[in-house]
Order: structure tokens, then C-alpha cells, then sequence
């Protein structure tokens, strides 16, 4: 008799024919949605071969470690008769350690005769080695299992510019259904109710257009926009509505900022799960993938209004016993994610990491703000997506103010379809502001301070934090110091919230506001000034600026770009590029940022100088290096170090969490409670000096210093009256929101 885990609670142990039986059976209903059921089965039934010798059954009495059952199930894969697939071979080989495309000689070295002592793989003995060895797994699987006979036939018909890209996401899928199925099988060995959660949703998409129609009616009434604005958005929804109509595929939304993107979206996804589910069941959740964590909130809100069963899967999602599972397998049938999350998903090699992939499958995705991909990771992104469409069943939407045109890069191959019958004639409509390119000399940021403090409705955006603080700070001298506000994210999240929270409750009661920020409010936040000033930026940014003023459309705004007289001005090589990208154009003739052909003229620039991916990404994906993919993509390269502070608000929070850290160390329920009151910084080295370092619990389970956390107890380095993190003791900022 063979077991596949020690003892439970309950004093059971788990014969491996059964948990093979049921791991087969999940693996394949999870690979059924995308029409691979079979290769499902043979890779749940196979991927613990290695349990059934005498090696591994020592492990389970602890007589033995340092064990490698992996490799059986996969050289029979690779090498059985009436299979013999590599790609199979390879998940299950993953299972454990993660992806490696080339583990041929590896698995060789198992079926040599003799001892496996004389053989190891980074020090892990093979619990199956030998040909005799091998006879006698095939015996157990004859006498105990009953045999698959239909041979999967895998699909893989989709090309790319990056030739190995649909292979590598194909191996990631499959990998996560098993994953996921063993995950829940292990699970079940001590609690079989969690056996009843897999499918415990039933998406009910007519119930959540009854929903929309009824948020929808209530925007209405309160609604004090201009009537051309409201009209917009009420074509934006109906050509929603009408494109919904279509077969799966590959589909922008371009529309301006500001005309109701977000419901007419949600409206398009359900309509269009609703329209290719009649004959068959295929669409079984709705996903929606934002750029940025600093614009969830509010998404959420609306969301939740709309539908109650939003499930957040970001870094800073707080679960409870009950949403633990749902969050882990995206078990729900309407998501909200950001696009690091997501996107990064799509090229992990690590089996935790990829546990809810297979979720997406069968899914209709909307980007919004699609446009904030960085060019350097656009070709392998949007290629995937791509891949999604064709091999998993996934419908997706590309929605932005200043849709990109990927066709004039190399390496991107895609067809979609416009859901807006005609973009143009909305942003001819909307004109809602007047943009003043004053960009043929820099301007000192105090000048900008003065010319803020002569109006009462005003905010302007700049590119990094040291211009922000400088600008604050001037401003504040000229103006009265509770009508000045400061948004960047060296204010933690809660701290933030809170100044948005007041900065919107002045707007709407019409008082004096006179915000200075970075571009963290430029997307996905509801905020309606006056007049705006935006330091030079790439036409995107200058653009979702743009959606910040006149929002409602009830007289034209006045938005202002400028180039500051200071010696550094962008955050990074890449943004400095985009941004002279408008220069160059404005040089040529005056922007209109309601012109169609202008944003294309724009991205042809972009896409002239950034015509296809870093090169060393290109090689690891030829070179089918998971590993090295894994390391390569990256939306954000450079994640700084958190830092939980002392926002005078969240007092009692910061305490409990600080004592927390320094005695039991930090966890990840520990990080998720911290993210209201962490920020991210890059001053590393001040920090090292005034602050104190989290623990976290070692694999030995003694503490020691935790990597990249650092907790701030000085209050004169956290600003609670404006700038938040900041490392100029004499900023005389007494008051507090």
C-alpha cells in the first residue's frame, strides 16, 4: 500500500490511488475550459508517480529526505507508450521546483540501473530509479488505477513574433490546473469541505445588467454635467451595447475621458457573456485589470455597488477565512486586479504563483487605461494577450482616451474591432477644455506657485516627487496653508485617501483648492478642477490630465503644459523619450488632444524609437528559459522598500502592527493590515539610519531581519500635515488631515 501524505488530524492517512484519482479529476475539469480535459488527466494522474516506491513512503515515516518524486511521473510521460509528450512531462516535472523546458538528460538519469543514492539533482535523491524500479510504478498504476485512454491532443495553433510565447503560456496554464487541483486535494486530506467551494459560485450576468440599468438611472438624477457630456456617454454605452453582439475575440474602446468608460464596459462584458453562453457555457467570469493600486478603490466602490460579489486580487487585498480560497484560485465570477498582478501572472515559473492562471481562461478581460504598458514589455504583453483570445477562450478589451496603434510595431500581430462606431465625432463633442503649450522655454516652479495662488479651482500635475515638494512648499508661502494640498505616494494610503476625501468635498461645495501632485491622481480618480498645469509628459499623461479639468463639461477649463526650469525633470530614460515625443510633434504643429490622427502621429513616434522588446527578454522566451522570462518581465523594475509609518490618524494601527513586527515578525496577513499606513520608498539608505527594521521568521522559525521592510517611529520624518515620508526636518506643516 502506497500514501501520498502523512497522517492527518484524524490519525488518516491518504492512499495515493486516491488522491491521483481525484488530483486527474480536478486537473481535467479546471484544462476542460479550454478544450484540454484529457492532457488535464494524464498530468493529474502521473504527476506523483514518484509516491509509489519505498523511498518516498520512508519520507512519510520520516526515515528519509531531501526526496525527488517529481521526475518519475514526468519520464513516463516523456517516454511511456501511447503519450509521449514533452509539454506534459514538463508540468508535471514543475510541479514542485517550478518550469524547465529542457529537463531531458534529468529525467534520463532516473531510468539509469542503478542505486539512486549514486545520482542526484541539486542534492535530492530520484525516489524512482531504474528500470525495475519503473516496472514496478507501472504495476501499481495497472493493479490500482484505471487506465486513460484518450491521448490528448494538444492545441497550440496560434503564431507570435515571439515564436516560443503561446508554448510557454500553454505550459503555465496547464501547470496551474494541476496545481490547483493537487492544492485543493492536499487541502481536503484535513478539511474535505473545501472540496464544495471549487464551484460554490454561479455567475448570474443577467442579474447584474438589471443592476447597471438601476446604478445607471441613479447617475442620472444626481448628475449635474453639461447635456452634450451626458449624451457621450450614453452612445459610449449603446455602442456598448451593440458591439457586445460579437463573437470572442480582440476589441479597443476609444473614447474621451470622463464618458461613463467604466459602466458602458462592465454593461459590454456582460452582454457579451450573456450572447456566447446561449448554446454553451463558455464565459465564466468577468475580470477587470487596472494600471495602477492607487485608482482600485474607487473602481471597487462602483463596483460593489453594481455587483456584491467583487473579489479584489491585488497585493494589498485583506481576506478573511472566507474569501482566503477565493482569493488564491480567483474563484469568483467578477474580478478586479492590477495589471502587475496580472500581467506578471502570465509569465511566473513558480507553481505557487501560477496557481489561478487557469482562471482566466474563459474570462472576458478589460484593460482599462491600456495605454500605460511599458513600450520595453508591450510586444511580449499584448502578444499574450493575444494567446489568451486564441488558445484559452478569453474575449478582451482594450479601453483608453488615447488608444495606441500596436501596428505600427514589429512585433505585434493582432486584429480588433472598435466597440465606438465612430471615435472622432465623441472627441469633437467633448471639447472640454483649452490646452496652452507654453514649451518653448522652462518656467521657475515659483512662478507656477504664484500663478496657482491667483485662482481657486487649480491643481497641477508634475513628473517627480522633488518637483512636487518644492512646488508645495512655494505655494504654501503665497497661500493660505488649508487650502493647499499635496497628493503623491509618499503619502501612505490611508493618509491619501483622506486628502482626495477633502480635496472632492471642496470641489463639489465650490471652495478654494489648490492641489499640487505627481501622476498618481492622472487616471481613475473622480476629481473636477477648474484649471490644471501638467509639467511636460508623454500625450498620454498630458491627456488623462486633460479628464481631471471640466470633467462635467460645464464650461471650458484651461489646461497649461509647461517645462520646469529644474536640472532633472523625468523619473526615467523611457518617460523622458515619450515626452520629447510631444515636443517634437508640437514643433511640427499645435496639438490638438481631441485629434485622433494627432495620438496616432504621436504613438508613431513612440513605436519608431521602441519598435520591439528588451532583446534579453526576447532571447529567454527563444531560448523557452522560464526562469529568465520570469526575471525579465517586469512592469515595474525597481520596487523600492516599504515602510510602515506613523500616520497620526491610524495611530493605534501603526502601534499594534510595530509591536507586532518586532516580537512575532511580519506575515502576509501582517502586510495586508500594513498597506493602509505603508509607503514605498527609494531612499533606502536614509531610511537604514532612522528607522527600525522588521523582523519576519526564518525556515528555521527563528526571527531576523525582514528584507525590503522598514518601520518609521520618528514623526518629524512623516509629515501627517502634508508631504507625507519626507527627510526635511524643518517643513513647517503643523495642521492634519
Amino acid at each position: 500500500m502506497y500514501y501520498s501524505r502523512s497522517e492527518n488530524q484524524n490519525g488518516e492517512k491518504e492512499e495515493l490511488s486516491t488522491h491521483l484519482k481525484l488530483v486527474s479529476f480536478l486537473t481535467g475539469t479546471f484544462a476542460k475550459v479550454f478544450g484540454e480535459q484529457a492532457a488535464g488527466e494524464w498530468c493529474g494522474l502521473y504527476h506523483d508517480a514518484g509516491k509509489a516506491s519505498k523511498l518516498f513512503q520512508d519520507v512519510l515515516e520520516q526515515k528519509e529526505h531531501g526526496v525527488n518524486h517529481e521526475s518519475a511521473g514526468a519520464y513516463i510521460l516523456e517516454n511511456g507508450k501511447g503519450i509521449k509528450n514533452r509539454l506534459l512531462a514538463v508540468v508535471v516535472y514543475a510541479h514542485h521546483k517550478g518550469l524547465q523546458w529542457y529537463i531531458k538528460d534529468e529525467l534520463d538519469k532516473s531510468f539509469i540501473e542503478k542505486d539512486s543514492r549514486e545520482f542526484r539533482q541539486t542534492g535530492r535523491r530520484f525516489s524512482v530509479s531504474g528500470k525495475e524500479q519503473y516496472q514496478e510504478v507501472l504495476h501499481f498504476y495497472k493493479e490500482n488505477i484505471k487506465p486513460l485512454h484518450k491521448v490528448p491532443l494538444l492545441i497550440n495553433n496560434c503564431d507570435s513574433f515571439y515564436k516560443f510565447l503561446p508554448k510557454m503560456l500553454h505550459a503555465r496554464m496547464l501547470l496551474s490546473c494541476l496545481c490547483d487541483a493537487d492544492y485543493l486535494a492536499s487541502e481536503s486530506h484535513t478539511n474535505k469541505a473545501v472540496l464544495d467551494q471549487i464551484d460554490s459560485f454561479m455567475p448570474d450576468f443577467g442579474e447584474m445588467l438589471k443592476s447597471i440599468e438601476q446604478y445607471r438611472e441613479k447617475i442620472k438624477i444626481a448628475s449635474s454635467a453639461n447635456p452634450v457630456v451626458n449624451e457621450v456617454r450614453e452612445i459610449v454605452f449603446q455602442d456598448c451595447v451593440s458591439a457586445a453582439k460579437t463573437r470572442p475575440g480582440m476589441f479597443t474602446l476609444t473614447a474621451p475621458t470622463g464618458t461613463g468608460k467604466t459602466l458602458a464596459l462592465l454593461s459590454f462584458a456582460l452582454h457579451h457573456a450573456i450572447y456566447n453562453n446561449q448554446d454553451l457555457p463558455k464565459f465564466h467570469r468577468i475580470i477587470v485589470v487596472l494600471p495602477f493600486l492607487t485608482i482600485i478603490d474607487q473602481s471597487v466602490k462602483i463596483y460593489q455597488d453594481i455587483c456584491k460579489s467583487v473579489l479584489r486580487a491585488d497585493s494589498t487585498t485583506k481576506c478573511t477565512e472566507e474569501t482566503k480560497l477565493m482569493a488564491e484560485r480567483w474563484c469568483a465570477p467578477f474580478i478586479i486586479t492590477t495589471s502587475v498582478k496580472f500581467f506578471e501572472a502570465l509569465f511566473q515559473s513558480k507553481p505557487t504563483d501560477l496557481r489561478f492562471l487557469h482562471s482566466i481562461a474563459g474570462s472576458v478581460i478589460i484593460f482599462d487605461e491600456a495605454q500605460n504598458i511599458p513600450v520595453n514589455l508591450v510586444g511580449t504583453t499584448i502578444e499574450s494577450t493575444k494567446v489568451l483570445c486564441e488558445m484559452f477562450g478569453c474575449t478582451v478589451v482594450f479601453s483608453t482616451a488615447t488608444q495606441p496603434d500596436y501596428s505600427k510595431r514589429d512585433d505585434i500581430h493582432i486584429q480588433c474591432l472598435e466597440i465606438i462606431k465612430e471615435p472622432q465625432r465623441l472627441y469633437d463633442k467633448i471639447r472640454r477644455v483649452k490646452v496652452g503649450w507654453e514649451i518653448n522655454k522652462k518656467v521657475q516652479l515659483v512662478d507656477i506657485a504664484e500663478r496657482m495662488q491667483r485662482l481657486f479651482s487649480v491643481c497641477c500635475i508634475v513628473n517627480r516627487k522633488d518637483h512636487a515638494y518644492k512646488l508645495f512648499m512655494e505655494l504654501q508661502k503665497i497661500s493660505d496653508k488649508e487650502e493647499c494640498f499635496y497628493i503623491s505616494t509618499d503619502l501612505c494610503k490611508a493618509h491619501r485617501d483622506r486628502v482626495i476625501e477633502e480635496v472632492t468635498r471642496r470641489l463639489k461645495k465650490g471652495e478654494t483648492c489648490r492641489v499640487v501632485s505627481t501622476s498618481c491622481i492622472e487616471a481613475g480618480i473622480d476629481l473636477d478642477f477648474a484649471n490644471m498645469f501638467r509639467a511636460l509628459a508623454p500625450l498620454d499623461s498630458v491627456i488623462q490630465c486633460a479628464g481631471r479639468c471640466n470633467r462635467n463639461g460645464r464650461k471650458t477649463g484651461i489646461v497649461t503644459v509647461f517645462i520646469p526650469d529644474e536640472e532633472r525633470l523625468y523619473p526615467s530614460k523611457e518617460y523622458e523619450v515619450r515626452a520629447m515625443c510631444v515636443k517634437i510633434l508640437a514643433d511640427r504643429h499645435e496639438i490638438d488632444i481631441n485629434n485622433l490622427e494627432h495620438i496616432a502621429e504621436y504613438y508613431a513616434e513612440i513605436f519608431a524609437k521602441f519598435n520591439k522588446d528588451d532583446d534579453t527578454l526576447e532571447k529567454a522566451i527563444a531560448d523557452i528559459d522560464f526562469e529568465q522570462v520570469e526575471k525579465e518581465y517586469r512592469l515595474i523594475k525597481n520596487t523600492g522598500v516599504n515602510v510602515l509609518v506613523p500616520y497620526e490618524k491610524e495611530i493605534k494601527l501603526f502601534e499594534e502592527l510595530r509591536a507586532e513586527a518586532l516580537t512575532k515578525g511580519i506575515s502576509r496577513v501582517w502586510m495586508q493590515k500594513a498597506s493602509s499606513i505603508t509607503v514605498t520608498s527609494y531612499q533606502e539608505e536614509q531610511l537604514y539610519n532612522i528607522c527600525e527594521k522588521a523582523l519576519v521568521r526564518g525556515n528555521d522559525g527563528k526571527l531576523q531581519k525582514a528584507e525590503n521592510w522598514y518601520i518609521l517611529n520618528d514623526l518629524k520624518f512623516y509629515h501627517n500635515g502634508g508631504v507625507g515620508l519626507h527627510f526635511d526636518e524643518d517643513s513647517e506643516l503643523d495642521y492634519i488631515l
